[in-house]
């Protein structure tokens, strides 16, 4: 157990929270590499699923990909009532039965032994559904760190648990196409499967409550627990919040770009296969939890969800006007990767800092109501984005469709429209309020004034 030496010592934090925090990261990144997993593998997943003769009409990796982001809307809003009325533990126990249950129907799909290729798509949209659904703990990321850490911890605790998400998508890259032989199909969803037990001991063993028996801050304390509809209609009612729902869900949209541009940039000539990705999302943990110390020694949000906006905007710009010409050396994937390492490091950053601040706005709204609000928004913006991209790829509005990669062009100048369009939202109507940092505040001015006082009688 740890304390505040200063004023604040009556406030306290425990052990516990480390497992608890260790839990929902490696509940995380397990569930990431189930989507990502099959999705870096496109071709070979046809293959496996569909076989040599339904290999061209296959939508196998496409259905795993999209069934991922439409249940993330659902269980985000369902996420919501559940950790608001059920609590933080609960939540997350029922996400990691989702999990080991999904990876374990995913496993029994990609048996060898399993010839009939209707039952092995039919199990792996089933076991892929099943395993979205853990998706609820979205809505807990703030909810954890307000509960369990210090004040001047919570942007760390929130970029571990959004670290989880790069960390997933850096093992479900590379794990199938580098470590593991394309013949063992199913070694991917072993390895997945038995790293899923490994959140169910922490929750179900080690963890033993949602909030600890005293709280680590002011507003923990006064923690006031409403009606789940009132806390999303007080967030929906409130402008500034509408704002930062934009601009969060714009992140999220670019993020899914450089998803898109990896694949995109084959068509100029490259061939890195996942290494963007994986190079751009290690990058990108470093700078998020650098970044995050600096949040929570400075709670500057808005100066720092600027300056990401604005680094984003010119790197993504940037790309895409490199991307005129074509690959001529391997200088050119050098800059390629270090822009989009750049622009993931942007998207990863904001998550954390837009989580907080959103909860900083709509204090006393619950953390699990105002995060899944903008959760909710951001999945769907991101499932969107996903059909609006590849229509304008097969569109002929501006550029020649030229078939291999289509208007890919076209693509990529909406994706830099979104990226300066996010920049400009930020700069001019961004202005989140410090509700919960102000009664901190407040709580600590008058917890120094009743000490005073209480001083000054003993003096006489």
């Amino acid at each position: 157990m740890e304390k505040h030496t200063t004023s604040e010592n009556e406030y306290r934090v425990y052990t516990e929270r480390w497992f608890i925090l260790l839990a929902t990261t490696v509940l995380i990144f397990t569930n990431i590499m189930q989507w990502v997993s099959f999705s870096a593998q496109i071709d070979q997943t046809n293959m496996f699923f569909c076989g040599p003769d339904g290999f061209h009409d296959c939508s196998a990796a496409f259905l795993s990909n999209q069934i991922y982001q439409i249940v993330a809307v659902i269980v985000s809003i369902i996420g919501m009532y559940f950790a608001t009325v059920f609590g933080t533990l609960p939540t997350l126990r029922l996400a990691g039965v989702f999990n080991i249950f999904g990876a374990l129907i995913r496993l029994v799909s990609s048996l060898p032994s399993l010839q009939n290729f209707f039952w092995r798509q039919f199990l792996l949209i089933l076991g892929t559904s099943v395993a979205a659904a853990a998706q609820m703990y979205f809505v807990v990321f703030s909810k954890i760190a307000e509960s369990w850490f210090f004040p001047r911890h919570r942007a760390s605790a929130n970029v571990a648990c959004s670290n989880s998400l790069e960390l997933g998508v850096v093992l479900g890259t590379l794990l199938p196409s580098v470590i593991i032989p394309a013949s063992f199909t199913n070694s991917i969803d072993a390895i997945i499967a038995a790293a899923c037990l490994v959140p169910l001991f922490l929750l179900f063993v080690l963890c033993r409550r949602s909030v600890p028996k005293t709280p680590p801050s002011a507003s923990s304390q006064h923690e006031v627990n409403g009606p789940v509809t009132r806390g999303i209609l007080k967030c929906l009612k409130d402008r500034q919040f509408l704002v930062q729902i934009v601009v969060y869900s714009i992140n999220f949209a670019i993020a899914n770009g450089i998803i898109y541009t990896s694949n995109a940039i084959n068509y100029r000539g490259y061939n890195l296969r996942g290494y963007p990705i994986a190079i751009a999302t290690l990058v990108c943990m470093f700078s998020a939890y650098f970044v995050g110390i600096i949040a929570d020694k400075t709670r500057k949000f808005k100066t720092i969800a600027l300056i990401n906006a604005l680094v984003c905007a010119v790197c993504v710009v940037a790309l895409r006007l490199y991307l005129i010409k074509v690959y001529s050396g391997w200088y050119d994937s050098v800059i390629v990767c270090t822009l989009l390492s750049i622009i993931m490091s942007c998207c990863a950053i904001h998550t954390p800092i837009g989580n907080e601040m959103g909860v900083e706005t709509t204090y006393p709204v619950q953390e699990s109501i105002s995060t899944g609000v903008l959760n909710t928004f951001g999945q769907a913006w991101l499932f969107c984005l996903y059909f609006v991209m590849y229509a304008l790829q097969d569109s002929n509005w501006v550029y020649k469709n030229n078939g291999k990669g289509g208007s890919w062009e076209l693509a990529l100048d909406f994706w830099a429209f979104m990226s300066i369009l996010n920049f400009v939202v930020a700069l001019f109507f961004l202005r989140p309020r410090y509700n919960r940092l102000q009664m901190e505040e407040e709580a600590k001015r008058t917890e120094e004034a009743i000490r005073e006082s209480v001083s000054t009688i003993c003096k006489y």
